[in-house]
């Protein structure tokens, strides 16, 4: 099933049933299949038909990659209709289903799968950490954790599980702590698990491997890497949702990337979370027991992906991706074109990925603030997105150029975040982590991973990271805009340019809630105001005002729009020439 990006845990939707039946002999084609609205015991299905069709789901409990498909339980939905909506209850906590709808009309019928996944009981609580400085300047409420002894982070983690260890990691090497670490784990019972990259096996590999710890290499197509960056406590042997963890991020096990590199790890209590990782992992591991089978073994292209892909935990909606069986490219680009989206901000150690790229440049041109840090070293490497994003005289170049800085200080920016609405108040602020650099093999043949979380709190924390790499790469004028008008009650509301990105002129156009005094001011790429459009009482309605862009310098403008003592502010591009 196709990545969808998805409003979860909303209402069910209703839909009115068709008065007339479909022409014999036509089918009824199934798009469109997800679901939302995740408890400990239902979900909410939804679909469309091409004609009008009544539907029946068919369910059953997926608990394994190679389990046989033998349906056990199906509900009916008999209106016949177009757009479909039920709700399966009856469901078990933290269980993953498959499920078949199959909608029939007179012509014949059509059926689509898929998977998904109950919330669980588990606390849902989500830490993150950062091994360098963080910006609290930007804090809305929690300072994030910066400076943090991620190695040590690590082997508590390790110390803390009593049943079972699952691992993922591209590189683990010079790093005898953590190795003996997992060494102790498994002496005192703890079953633990390992998936490894195809390279050759580094000492602390080697050590793990005489101690009796097996390792499983990607065996499949050397020309891509297994790349995944996770780790699965106690969520095997264990009946208990308290303390089932997921661990993940950007960071490989080394010392380098512990203590020099920057990067993040994000830990998340939650046995639903760690059910449909450890599906992705024994994929790759080729069964669901203690011990691996390599001929079912399967990694790239190989993989089938059979897991559910979107999450209720603890109340915030998430949703996990997997390379290369998921197109994480689409879900990325699909967040972007799709979403309400007011700013994206990025912090990336590869990024050569032109779909990705052109759906950034359309979103800028479009007016949406686009601010990133790229990693100096693979900045420079062919096909780079920095020199025509910063504007250099390349093929592509920016006209003009986002808001990008590259990192200065020894070590990678070994990040691979994204953040959605971090520095307004206002508009969904979603994330994206995981090991997924965007970058074209991350998506064509590596195991990777990126998992999507929908929350103002979460989403805050990594722009705090995110403001100390910013303005450390010398990056000026970000901050949080707290004042916009759909959270301020202005008087001003839809506001919007035409064209934007414009030349010649332009028009902002805006609606009164009520006759106010309106001011409106445009202010230049310096932030001195250039020119003022309007200052006087407007009455109740629409307006739109003309604006000559011969008066206007080229560039990133601001125009401020102040109406009952409050302000909505708006991004506008005036490309240069006459």
């Amino acid at each position: 099933m196709k990545p969808l990006l998805l409003t979860l845990l909303t209402a069910g939707m209703i839909f009115p049933s068709a008065s007339f039946s479909p022409a014999r002999g036509q089918l009824p084609h199934i798009s469109g299949l997800t679901y939302n609205s995740i408890t400990q015991s239902s979900v909410t299905l939804h679909w469309m038909t091409s004609i009008p069709a009544d539907s029946r789901v068919f369910r059953m409990v997926s608990d394994s990659n190679e389990q046989p498909v033998a349906y056990t339980d199906s509900a009916r939905l008999a209106s016949l209709v177009t757009e479909h909506s039920m709700e399966i209850g009856n469901l078990q906590s933290a269980v993953m289903y498959r499920y078949m709808v199959k909608s029939v009309a007179a012509g014949g019928s059509d059926s689509a799968t898929g998977y998904f996944i109950t919330q669980s009981s588990s606390s849902g609580k989500v830490s993150v950490w950062f091994n360098h400085t963080v910006d609290t300047s930007v804090s809305t409420g929690t300072p994030a954790n910066g400076s943090a002894n991620i190695q040590k982070l690590f082997m508590d983690q390790i110390n803390k599980a009593s049943h079972s260890i699952d691992i993922t990691t591209w590189l683990f090497d010079d790093e005898d702590s953590v190795a003996a670490c997992l060494i102790r784990a498994k002496e005192r019972g703890v079953k633990i698990r390992f998936v490894y990259d195809y390279t050759p096996f580094t000492p602390d590999i080697d050590t793990l491997v005489a101690h009796g710890i097996q390792v499983v290499p990607r065996n499949f197509d050397t020309t891509f890497t297994m790349h995944d960056k996770f780790w699965i406590f106690d969520h095997r042997h264990n009946t208990s949702a308290a303390d089932q963890y997921l661990l993940t991020g950007s960071t490989n096990v080394t010392h380098t990337q512990f203590h020099s590199d920057r990067n993040n790890i994000i830990i998340i209590q939650d046995q639903s979370l760690c059910e449909v990782y450890t599906r992705e992992f024994e994929e790759m591991w080729g069964s669901h027991f203690d011990n691996p089978d390599i001929s079912r073994s399967r990694f790239g292209t190989e993989k089938k992906g059979e897991l559910a892909h979107i999450l209720n935990i603890g109340g915030i909606p998430m949703e996990v991706y997997f390379a290369p069986t998921d197109s994480i490219a689409d879900t990325l680009v699909s967040l972007i074109s799709t979403k309400p989206v007011k700013s994206i901000c990025f912090s990336m150690l590869k990024f050569v990925f032109p779909s990705v790229e052109s759906a950034l440049h359309e979103a800028f041109m479009r007016g949406i603030k686009v601010s990133g840090v790229f990693d100096s070293s693979c900045s420079i490497k062919k096909g780079s997105a920095y020199p025509r994003m910063k504007g250099e005289a390349v093929t592509g170049s920016w006209d003009p150029h986002a808001n990008v800085f590259i990192d200065t200080l020894p070590g990678l920016i070994h990040h691979k975040y994204s953040l959605i609405n971090a520095d307004t108040t206002a508009g969904e602020k979603i994330l994206t982590t995981g090991s997924f650099n965007w970058e074209l093999p991350a998506q064509q043949g590596n195991d990777e991973n990126m998992l999507v979380i929908h929350d103002a709190g979460i989403n805050n924390l990594y722009y705090q990271e995110f403001m100390a790499r910013y303005r450390e790469s010398g990056g000026k004028g970000l901050g949080i805009n707290s004042v916009t008008d759909e959270e301020s009650g202005a008087d001003v509301a839809d506001v919007i340019c035409y064209p934007n990105p414009f030349q010649a002129n332009t028009n902002i156009q805006f609606c009164l809630k009520r006759t106010s005094q309106v001011k409106v001011d445009i202010y230049g790429p310096m932030g001195d105001l250039v020119f003022s459009l309007a200052n006087s009482s407007m009455d109740q309605g629409g307006h739109i005002i003309s604006v000559d862009g011969s008066m206007l310098p080229a560039g990133i403008l601001l125009c401020r729009i102040e109406a009952g003592g409050k302000v909505h502010s708006l991004k506008l591009i005036r490309k240069g020439g006459s």
